[in-house]
């Protein structure tokens, strides 16, 4: 069985200005990374964009060394940047999902409106197994119910 990700997503008013600072809190608050203010995390994950930006992996240990941040710590918040879907692990390297932070959010949704699809896929059949519970097992299937879009529509005509 494929690793499942924890995609969370928070909706947050806009953000409090457009300068990277700003906006790398706004998405951290979103994905509901971390803390409030500037927190290790978010500097952290600045940098993982900043050097996939230019093509370039981070190592854990610089991540380490740089923000004077015990290892287990720093492999604690990469594991949860990963769990978000934001960033990949590359051998030793970590980067951004996407070439950019544009199509790591692109590709995120586009899995995101897989999953919906295949969710709904499975709502049909759980409303027909409710159904069948509803009207028993030995009688005939009951009638289909009108989607809630053409009750509205009947109901508007009314």
């Amino acid at each position: 069985m494929p690793k499942a990700e924890k995609i969370v997503i928070r909706a947050i008013g806009r953000p409090m200005g457009e300068d990277a600072g700003s906006l790398t809190n706004w998405f951290f608050d979103s994905f509901d990374l971390s803390g409030k203010g500037d927190t290790p995390e978010r500097s952290m994950f600045s940098r993982i964009v900043i050097n996939s930006l230019k093509g370039l992996g981070t190592p854990s240990k610089d991540l380490s060394r740089e923000l004077k941040l015990p290892l287990s710590t720093v492999i604690y918040n990469l594991n949860k940047f990963i769990d978000s879907g934001l960033v990949v692990r590359k051998g030793r390297e970590y980067f951004l999902r996407g070439s950019d932070f544009e199509s790591t959010l692109q590709e995120i949704q586009a899995e995101m409106i897989t999953e919906f699809n295949r969710m709904m896929q499975f709502a049909s059949k759980l409303d027909e197994l409710f159904a069948s519970e509803i009207y028993g097992t030995g009688r005939e299937q009951a009638e289909p119910r009108e989607k809630p879009e053409k009750r509205a529509k009947t109901a508007a005509q009314k």
